[in-house]
């Protein structure tokens, strides 16, 4: 329903079940909140257990316009976001309020186009690296583990782009890096939040270290140090900017590593998407870094790893909790309310995706693009909270792709049930496997 349509007079509340559940704390709440879909519609209520105010979800791309974007000033984050403080604190993805715009006026700069493509060197020199591994094992015809394959590239690729030569300088002092621990552990547990947390000692002294030694690399770090307010001509406070970094590891990494991991996955059980992929990645074959221009000249590269992010978007659920009260047609929202978004079932919505299960990256492409809703896709979210990282991914992993496909060939697999871990973000239950071959 389009969100100008004529309503009642007298708002409903949305149908739903009448037991209470708490969606959130589901072991299989993706299947859960898909079988109330088809049951109860673009618009449903849940009574939950362990809050005062009932789960409201959407699945009308008019009424995701209207949370995230028409209307965004009546919602604040909702349902999950304690959690996400505990591992990263206040910085921007928790932040509310004047503090989350400051935050977010002092750090877009850092994510323009210019300053990202100075890391593109960086993504470069990691997919080379990848590229060789998986090369490795083709000649051995082993399978690589592409999910941890993808966990480790992609957090490496942040870290240099945070920190460039204080990595190394922190790992020589240390040992090891002490990152690692972010893709080698996948739970999210209080423990882990506590160990990570940790790290922020080592942030503070990188930060320590540039400021005794005026060092101001072009990385996000200095970015970070450098940035003022342009109200109150005021810098980040230490623990803001600790707060930043360790976020932008987080964000950084995990939605691109899931996503990588997808994409590999979908490319093996399509071979005839590949060949496509693979003809365009030969025929730029970016003996260096590319820059802007090649990446935007990609088309089938870009659309299947769009393509992936909509059948597995990392983000797979985004919590608002409406400040006053709403209405989405007919219905209404009452003050307090939870409104759940549940993008992999907006993405898969029959009714502007046709196939909606299929893997056609042709679907993206402008022709196509342009008769659909702008709000049936939202991977990364949309409107003032939209990701500040979505150019900094597509880039890392456009890069990534066309140098892959250049020199590899994901051999077909045989198409199974990948079980589904929708929690913070949405992965494998267990590692996808890819066997490759080196023909590209």
């Amino acid at each position: 329903m389009r969100e100008d349509a004529p309503v009642s007079s007298q708002p409903l509340l949305p149908p739903g079940p009448q037991a209470p559940c708490d969606l959130e704390r589901l072991d299989d709440k993706l299947q859960h909140i898909h079988a109330l879909w088809r049951q109860y519609g673009d618009c449903f209520r849940v009574p939950a257990v362990s809050r005062d105010c009932d789960t409201i979800v959407v699945n009308d791309p008019d009424w995701v316009r209207r949370v995230l974007v028409s209307n965004h000033r009546n919602y604040t984050k909702g349902v999950g976001i304690e959690r996400v403080r505990v591992l990263l604190g206040n910085g921007l993805m928790a932040s509310e309020g004047e503090r989350w715009r400051r935050q977010r006026r002092l750090l877009q700069a850092g994510f323009h186009k210019p300053r990202i493509e100075a890391f593109f060197a960086i993504y470069y020199h990691q997919a080379l690296q990848v590229a060789d591994r998986c090369n490795d094992a083709a000649r051995r015809g082993d399978p690589v583990n592409i999910t941890a394959l993808a966990s480790e590239t992609t957090l490496l690729a942040v870290l240099q782009s945070l920190f460039s030569e204080d990595l190394e300088r922190v790992q020589q002092a240390q040992g090891v890096n002490p990152f690692k621990m972010v893709s080698e552990e996948s739970n999210r547990d209080l423990q882990f939040a506590v160990r990570f947390r940790a790290l922020g000692k080592l942030v503070q002294q990188v930060i320590d270290w540039r400021r005794a030694e005026q060092r101001f690399p072009p990385d996000l770090l200095s970015h970070c140090l450098q940035a003022r307010d342009k109200r109150s001509g005021e810098p980040m406070s230490d623990r803001q900017l600790v707060d930043e970094v360790l976020t932008l590891v987080v964000a950084g990494h995990e939605t691109t590593a899931a996503s990588l991991s997808w994409l590999w996955y979908l490319l093996a059980l399509h071979p005839q998407v590949f060949d496509k992929v693979a003809a365009e990645a030969r025929a730029l074959a970016p003996g260096a870094a590319p820059d802007w221009r090649t990446l935007e000249s990609m088309q089938w590269i870009s659309w299947a790893i769009r393509e992936a992010l909509r059948l597995y978007p990392p983000g797979w659920l985004y919590t608002r909790r409406a400040i006053a009260a709403d209405r989405f047609g007919d219905y209404q929202v009452p003050a307090g309310s939870d409104v759940f978004i549940c993008s992999w079932l907006l993405h898969r919505h029959p009714a502007f995706w046709e196939q909606p299960e299929a893997f056609r990256p042709e679907r993206f492409s402008p022709q196509q693009a342009q008769r659909r809703h702008a709000y049936c896709y939202v991977p990364f979210s949309a409107g003032p909270r939209h990701c500040i990282g979505e150019s900094f991914a597509m880039a890392e992993m456009m890069i990534h792709l066309a140098v892959l496909a250049a020199r590899l060939r994901p051999l077909a697999v045989e198409p199974r049930d990948v079980a589904l871990e929708a929690e913070v973000n949405l992965r494998p239950s267990q590692p996808l496997y890819v066997t490759f071959s080196a023909d590209g």
